[in-house]
């Protein structure tokens, strides 16, 4: 019997789901060079909706607004910049012998409105039951993003791809208005795929959550990618994965559909540091070091 490389990297490593996630959280911290410093090693400027990685001594503390960052055992901590971000970000690095900031100088962006019409009304103005639905299914959701288990970040030097190479539709970022109300803007980016389309792991990680049907995200797939960034796929007409599988950038996860609220078959992808939306896109191609 012939495996591929991924069937054999998790019969090798995956006996539990803890012993894959130790495997690979190992490969990657052999990966990274183990040169630190107090410098925070940050962008003097960066766009709403961006992430900005940083490395310091991995002892020292990250601080924002009196909130400290979380931090991985290498010294790399992610920054989300919040869509509607307008101040300056002043980043502050403690350590036992000095204190150091930096200024972020946040670029506001030109967000466009995108006018949608057709939906079916129950996705617009659910009733009671309904809303109940989207509440609990949000919660799911939310909840992964505020529990960050994987320290370890597994994005570290290869990034982000791709899930699909389809037209991007909708950008991140849109004032969106449905069926002629306001609604939340857009927080992820939409590529355009016909149903049953591959849809391949952007980035390591590991699988958090498979739902076969929410309310407005139909069928859902979650990714963590370690240092509290997620992945999340929605509207899919089919998923390849399991809760806990370790996933490799390139993998096929899902396939393309238009489950929930949706218009025509496509691919959402949204990308979140905590519970920060960001823009997929602005990741895609670059190397964190």
């Amino acid at each position: 019997m012939v495996f591929s490389r991924t069937a054999c990297f998790r019969r090798l490593f995956g006996m539990t789901r803890w012993i894959g996630v130790w495997a690979l959280s190992i490969l990657i911290i052999w990966d990274i060079s183990t040169v630190w410093s107090l410098d925070l090693n940050l962008p003097e400027t960066a766009y709403q909706g961006d992430m900005v990685v940083g490395r310091s001594e991995p002892t020292a503390e990250i601080w924002i607004k009196g909130k400290r960052q979380l931090m991985g055992p290498q010294g790399y901590f992610v920054l989300p910049i919040p869509r509607d971000r307008k101040t300056d970000f002043r980043v502050t690095v403690k350590s036992k012998a000095e204190t150091r900031s930096r200024i972020i100088r946040i670029l506001a962006y030109p967000w466009r409105t995108q006018k949608i019409k057709g939906l079916p009304q129950q996705y617009v103005t659910p009733t009671p039951e309904q809303q109940e639905r989207v509440i609990s299914d949000n919660r799911k959701v939310l909840n992964i993003r505020g529990d960050h288990p994987y320290p370890i970040p597994f994005f570290i030097r290869k990034g982000f791809i791709r899930p699909v190479n389809g037209t991007v539709t909708s950008p991140f970022g849109l004032n969106r208005v449905l069926n002629g109300k306001p609604k939340n803007f857009h927080s992820g980016v939409d590529f355009a795929a016909p149903i049953g389309h591959p849809v391949r792991c952007p980035a390591n990680g590991i699988v958090r959550l498979v739902d076969s049907g929410m309310f407005l995200m139909g069928k859902t797939l979650m990714i963590d990618h370690g240092l509290g960034v997620t992945s999340i796929f929605i509207h899919l007409n089919a998923i390849t994965v399991n809760t806990g599988d370790l996933v490799r950038q390139g993998e096929l996860i899902a396939r393309v559909g238009k489950t929930g609220r949706a218009t025509g078959p496509h691919l959402h992808w949204g990308i979140s540091a905590g519970r920060t939306a960001l823009d997929p896109l602005r990741l895609l191609n670059r190397q964190f070091h």
